[in-house]
């Protein structure tokens, strides 16, 4: 079986979806389970020994030669900029596509970002979420318009759609009104880094950022508006003004779209002393910050996983979360769920964390890991390619 797996997201910053096809790529080589896997990215088919590097570990498009980066990137970054450029970039496209891809019609093409190019063989797509499609007022008008039109042919063109949740999937058959067969949900995991560390790991880190081992909040994510932080941030003010904790919250994480209101609020409660703004944080960093953590707040409004639940689970972290939601579909039962929309169902759960983690040793949350693994998302996913091949004419 021969599948070509679209690689952009390896050279975006290393958010969710790059995450997602570096350890799936990883994964499927590592357990034999594709007589050939080919990368493609900006129009370049990169050769055997360019995708170890490639996989192995996020690289930036400065890291590759021109004849690497393909047509498609140089184009990209040159038309990127230039609104009137937008529609002749967008004609270019499927052209290269389908001369690059010509002499793979034999294989599976799988698309993990919600884009199919033009290619006539079998395709799947990962629709990850719907965000765009049911909170549009998060995103850019022209982002909407683009995406929405570019997924609803995805959805209907892919021989099969893989996606992370089983409330994502229902979803996806509802609004695009296909055949459940066609559908499959497949959960992500979190990396073997993702481990419970004891204090005497982390000191270096607390001691940089003057923090206190277990005595945290810690939020990692898009700092955007669909991850609730207008209401992470009144929570986290009406719970210190009732002086029940005076642990600190650090957030960790990039701008995202419309995110100005949230970045306002954050610096609210840095500038008061109570939080700290971290940015991106670097990946051996990442990990410390998730298992010193008194508890993950990741409250959510829509997510279509949201791995950093499942990142911090797999570190020995109590997670604040949203009911309801995918992360509902794996919460332990060391977690605390919340009504992400209620302000004071989140100052309850905030204040329920702090007050578990002060009666318990953290022996349960060690032991209690995650079931789901790379692996186990590689071994779906390449029995989602026999399916689509049976499926093409």
């Amino acid at each position: 079986m021969r599948v070509v797996l679209g690689a952009d997201p390896l050279f975006q910053p290393p958010t969710g979806i790059g995450n997602y096809t570096r350890n799936l790529a990883r994964n499927l080589l590592a357990l034999q389970l594709l007589e050939e896997l080919t990368l493609y990215a900006n129009g370049a088919v990169f050769r055997a020994d360019s995708m170890a590097s490639l996989i192995d570990s996020p690289i930036e498009y400065t890291s590759w030669t021109e004849n690497d980066m393909g047509l498609l990137s140089k184009l990209r970054g040159y038309l990127a900029p230039r609104e009137w450029a937008i529609r002749a970039y967008q004609t270019v496209t499927p052209m290269v596509d389908r001369v690059r891809l010509h002499r793979y019609q034999g294989a599976v093409f799988h698309s993990p970002n919600y884009l199919l190019p033009a290619f006539d063989g079998p395709t799947v797509v990962t629709i990850h979420d719907l965000s765009i499609q049911r909170y549009p007022q998060y995103h850019p008008a022209e982002r909407v318009r683009f995406l929405d039109a570019r997924i609803h042919d995805a959805a209907h063109k892919a021989a099969h759609i893989i996606t992370d949740s089983t409330c994502v999937k229902t979803e996806i058959l509802e609004h695009f009104g296909i055949d459940d067969a066609r559908v499959t949900a497949i959960p992500l995991a979190a990396g073997e880094e993702f481990k419970p560390l004891i204090e005497e790991d982390c000191r270096a880190v607390l001691g940089a950022l003057k923090i206190r081992y277990k005595q945290f909040f810690f939020f990692a994510s898009t700092i955007e508006p669909r991850k609730n932080l207008l209401r992470i941030c009144a929570a986290y003010k009406a719970l210190r003004a009732t002086g029940k904790t005076d642990w600190p919250i650090i957030f960790a994480g990039g701008a995202g779209w419309k995110s100005e209101a949230e970045h306002l609020e954050i610096q609210s409660l840095v500038q008061r002393g109570w939080a700290q703004y971290l940015g991106f944080v670097d990946a051996a960093t990442l990990p410390i910050l998730y298992s010193a953590a008194g508890a993950l707040v990741f409250p959510s409004i829509y997510e279509g996983f949201g791995l950093p639940a499942l990142e911090a689970q797999q570190s020995g972290t109590r997670v604040i979360t949203s009911l309801g939601t995918a992360m509902a579909e794996f919460a332990s039962e060391h977690d605390v769920l919340v009504e992400p929309l209620e302000v004071d169902s989140l100052i309850a759960g905030m204040a329920r964390a702090v007050e578990l983690e002060s009666l318990s040793d953290g022996s349960a949350l060690r032991s209690s890991g995650s079931a789901l693994s790379w692996q186990n998302t590689a071994r779906l996913t390449a029995d989602v390619y026999k399916q689509a091949l049976g499926a093409s004419p």
